[in-house]
């Protein structure tokens, strides 16, 4: 048990020993190594992944590289790093897989890195904390190789989620289009009405027969119509304004219900539909028709062309 615990006493002591390694650049920044990295030193003109952030002088983050969701990618063109501050400095001395903080000053870091001035709710004389890990090094042609693989990992990703939303929208307006049939099918049976049911779950009946045809998709139909909520709530009604309501059939101008259920019709027929909320205005809550509302529309088809 003694001999235990000595041991896990060394192996943090070697750790701490390990993980407290300090490197010094040539202009005396002091870089500490968080985690050493078992890559190899940086090679010019590669592309570097690497996840990074800054803290500003009150300890602050002020930006990271997680909110990218991915390392950020930086070309290591050592002539240009000699000469754009602070934070190159630093990361040069880096080799693949080190975990490293640093401090630099605000102005620096933003003058001669950034090329941009000091935001102003910095204080320019004061050091930011940074903390960068290289993840990976890279030729131009392995990162252009990944970039696309994670592209196409990213587009089967996005596919995939797209694919189980529709499968669960459509398992969804099935479940509802079952419920919505079976409040119907009791509703009519109180009524002692017995419906004709179309694939979909419109129900309906013929009321009065009409002559020839019936009208058909791209036909001007002309429709008069009572529309009420199951309980009778009326809520249109194109006889109370004299006037019947006109559209092109088959053209998503009006609810699907009326789309199909006209297109049973020939011209003077009467009919009443019974229009699942999946087939009229689903969640949508629309004038006084509450969201998943059931449908019943008396309709005469009065013309067409």
């Amino acid at each position: 048990m003694k001999y235990n615990a000595l041991l896990a006493i060394l192996a943090i002591s070697i750790l701490s020993i390990a993980c407290s390694e300090e490197r010094t650049t040539e202009s005396g920044i002091k870089v500490k190594v968080i985690e050493k990295g078992e890559g190899s030193a940086l090679v010019d003109s590669t592309i570097l992944r690497l996840n990074m952030k800054y803290l500003n002088g009150n300890g602050n983050e002020q930006w990271s590289s997680a909110k990218t969701n991915a390392p950020v990618p930086i070309q290591y063109i050592k002539e240009v790093w000699s000469t754009s501050g602070t934070m190159y400095e630093a990361l040069e001395i880096m080799n693949v897989g080190d975990s490293v903080s640093f401090e630099v000053s605000a102005k620096d870091l933003y003058e001669n890195t950034f090329k941009t001035g000091v935001p102003d709710s910095l204080d320019s004389t004061s050091n930011m904390t940074f903390y960068a890990k290289i993840v990976s090094m890279m030729t131009i042609d392995e990162f252009q190789a990944f970039q696309k693989e994670e592209y196409e990992k990213a587009q089967a990703k996005a596919r995939e989620e797209q694919a189980a939303a529709q499968a669960k929208m459509l398992e969804d307006a099935a479940d509802l289009i079952k419920q919505d049939g079976e409040t119907i099918d009791a509703y009519l049976a109180e009524q002692n009405i017995t419906p004709q049911v179309t694939e979909t779950g419109l129900r309906y009946v013929i009321t009065q027969e009409g002559e020839g045809a019936n009208a058909t998709d791209g036909n001007q139909v002309s429709v008069h119509y009572n529309g009420t909520l199951l309980d009778g709530t009326k809520f249109d009604s194109s006889y109370d304004r004299g006037q019947p309501f006109s559209f092109t059939l088959g053209q998503g101008r009006v609810i699907m219900g009326w789309d199909e259920g006209i297109a049973l019709l020939n011209k003077g027929a009467k009919a009443t539909l019974y229009i699942p909320s999946t087939l009229a205005y689903g969640e949508t809550e629309t004038g006084k028709i509450p969201a998943n509302s059931i449908l019943k529309f008396d309709v005469e088809l009065v013309d067409f062309k």
